[in-house]
């Protein structure tokens, strides 16, 4: 009885730490009262300043010609979070809560002006990469290979992947033809699997949720959460692999016409 009392108080107490974790990112700085709203600093030379400043800093995540990854695209012209410099300033600055994007709060405003006029310079240069499928087609397709059992499209579906409601905004048509085909490519952060064997010889995998001295928390492959005190495990291990099996069996035709439809999901237009 004693045991069962300490599992649950130290699952509790994990549990709120990792939420104390989650929401302890930086408060976004509120903005100058003279923050422009057009860019100062968007002269030739600025912009090329800006570019090295992305090479670094941005386009791991999003690309080096905006393209996306594991980052939103830039360079189809379409912003979700603001498209003014004003407001690209800021969510450069202080980043997007709840998202992998981190905010650059080391960085001068000279040197954030100068990064929003080479994301400005990228947004006109179009998306680099169209689809060549069928959106309606694909529909079709990502219905009869059964992904609605993981991901989500607006509330529906299931929840051991990511959410797909808005991913044509959020990722190219690059990236996502090689998460169909090759989805331990890029694994999101939020979805990195997980395999505990406990000491009778039983093995759980799952998505890893949270972990601590003491204890792991993941969601099984049936969706229910479990909570495992590690001097009752006798192996964590965390494979790198993603729980998506890899859909090389489509056809090309099925594969770009489920590439066109995920492509085709975005905030005004998921069902």
């Amino acid at each position: 009885m004693m045991r069962s009392v300490l599992l649950i108080a130290c699952c509790c107490i994990s549990f709120v730490v990792s939420a104390r974790a989650q929401n302890t990112t930086r408060p976004p700085r509120p903005a100058p009262a003279n923050l422009p709203e057009t860019n100062p600093f968007a002269s030739a030379a600025d912009v090329e300043a800006g570019r090295r400043l992305y090479s670094g800093r941005c386009g791991q995540c999003h690309g080096q010609n905006g393209e996306g990854g594991r980052g939103a695209v830039l360079n189809s012209g379409r912003f979700r979070h603001g498209s003014s410099d004003r407001e690209l300033f800021l969510i450069i600055r202080n980043g997007i809560p709840n998202t992998e994007m981190p905010g650059a709060f080391n960085l001068p405003d000279l040197e954030l002006w100068r990064i929003v006029g080479y994301v400005q310079q990228l947004s006109r240069q179009g998306v680099s990469e169209p689809s060549s499928g069928d959106a309606a087609d694909g529909a079709v397709v990502y219905e009869k290979s059964g992904c609605d059992a993981c991901h989500t499209i607006a509330g529906k579906g299931g929840f051991l992947g990511p959410d797909l409601t808005d991913i044509g905004a959020r990722r190219a048509v690059r990236h996502l033809r090689q998460s169909i085909v090759e989805p331990n490519a890029d694994i999101p952060l939020d979805y990195r699997s997980v395999s505990v064997t406990d000491r009778r010889g039983a093995n759980i995998s799952g998505i890893h949720l949270n972990e601590d001295e003491y204890s792991i928390h993941l969601r099984d492959m049936s969706g229910s959460l479990r909570s495992f005190m590690k001097s009752d495990i006798a192996e964590i291990a965390l494979p790198r692999q993603s729980l998506m099996p890899p859909f090389t069996s489509l056809s090309t035709a099925d594969l770009e016409n489920l590439v066109a439809y995920l492509s085709a999901l975005r905030p005004e237009k998921a069902p």
